[in-house]
């Protein structure tokens, strides 16, 4: 399991209770372990790196009282109401350790001070609530900010907006000429955004290497077989047959793949600073439905237009006899690649599918109120 992300944590106090606030909705398989010494949690949700796995490991300050203490899930988060052990004392911090945490923060509606009778707990507290005063003042910049986005944050940003802006240049630009002469679009579609959809599926390379590395929670494998499955129709079955340049399948395929990726992007920005927008989350993860199936039968028809003119041609064939004693015959690799459609489809719209169907779940116009 990948490492554990650290969600905001808000905490306040009593003389005899400490209220830990975890910022994390729609949570899923939490792992709640709470000793007399500390807190261990774990759990799936939305937070501020977006949906993720996410974890805390807090050492209290003082021991507690784990059997009369309680915590419930909420939609929006999730909340400890923890029972402090022995005479009651205000903390002058929540962790054994005097380190700043960047993640925990002081829950501003949950700081209170309970009177007593004699004047020498009177002023105790008067000299805790002076000590919290001033760390809530030291901490008081930070309330309502978010730490600055690391450099990997800030490059895949980059990134994802780069890949936005390239493919709405190409279903725009596809769209208006259309619109002006749509005779001219069927024919002339490379001309128009062939440049352009040649750059983002070459940057979409890349988004085989950003799970390979664990910098986006994913599998590789999509993304290869989605990336790799479209350059090859590219680069290789069109790009390199002058008589499929001019077909009117192409411009159903570049506003196929760009359909698809203007809604995809603007969702990954979103989810790199823990935000969400129910209706990007919606098209996300709909707008997939009528077009996966419709990319797929677009590009297997182009791969057939292709095999004659490959059998004309024999470009990227290889016969014997020659140095390497091997052969190659292009068209009918063409054909075995044809026959992998049905279970390469099968397999990104059943990944698509099991996606949506979780995802869905955090919109609230198709979940039910969770207690």
């Amino acid at each position: 399991m990948a490492e554990a992300l650290s969600p905001f944590v808000y905490w306040g106090q009593k003389t005899d209770q400490i209220f830990l606030k975890i910022d994390l909705r729609d949570v899923e398989n939490e792992v709640v372990k709470l000793t007399d010494s500390g807190l261990s949690f774990n759990a799936e949700g939305f937070g501020v790196r977006g949906q993720n796995y996410y974890g805390i490991d807090i050492e209290f300050y003082h021991p507690v009282d784990p059997e009369e203490s309680k915590y419930r899930v909420m939609g929006r988060c999730i909340e400890f109401q923890i029972k402090k052990s022995g005479d009651g004392e205000i903390w002058p911090r929540l962790t054994y350790n005097k380190v700043k945490l960047p993640w925990l923060k002081i829950d501003f509606d949950k700081v209170a001070y309970e009177d007593s009778e004699s004047e020498k707990e009177e002023q105790e507290n008067s000299e805790q609530a002076d000590y919290m005063k001033q760390l809530e003042k030291e901490l008081l910049s930070d309330r309502d900010l978010e730490p600055f986005p690391d450099v990997k944050t800030c490059y895949l940003f980059v990134y994802n907006l780069m890949q936005f802006i390239g493919f709405t240049y190409i279903f725009t630009a596809l769209a208006y000429n259309c619109f002006k002469d749509i005779n001219y679009a069927f024919s002339n579609t490379l001309e128009i955004s062939g440049t352009q959809i040649m750059f983002v599926q070459v940057a979409a390379v890349l988004e085989i290497v950003h799970p390979l590395l664990g910098w986006v929670k994913s599998s590789p494998i999509p993304a290869f077989m989605q990336v790799m499955g479209r350059n090859f129709v590219l680069f290789i079955v069109v790009g390199q047959e002058p008589r499929l340049h001019e077909h009117s399948l192409l411009l159903i395929l570049f506003m196929v793949w760009s359909g698809i990726e203007i809604v995809r992007y603007p969702f990954y920005i979103l989810s790199l600073f823990g935000k969400k927008n129910d209706l990007i989350t919606w098209c996300r993860y709909t707008a997939w439905i009528p077009l996966y199936p419709l990319g797929f039968l677009t590009e297997a028809l182009i791969v057939v237009l292709a095999i004659p003119f490959y059998e004309d041609t024999e470009k990227f064939s290889v016969f014997l006899p020659n140095a390497c004693n091997f052969s190659f015959y292009f068209p009918w690799f063409l054909k075995t690649y044809l026959g992998i459609f049905i279970p390469a489809g099968y397999y990104l719209i059943g990944t698509m599918y099991r996606q949506r169907q979780k995802a869905l779940k955090s919109i609230k116009l198709f979940r039910t109120k969770r207690d």
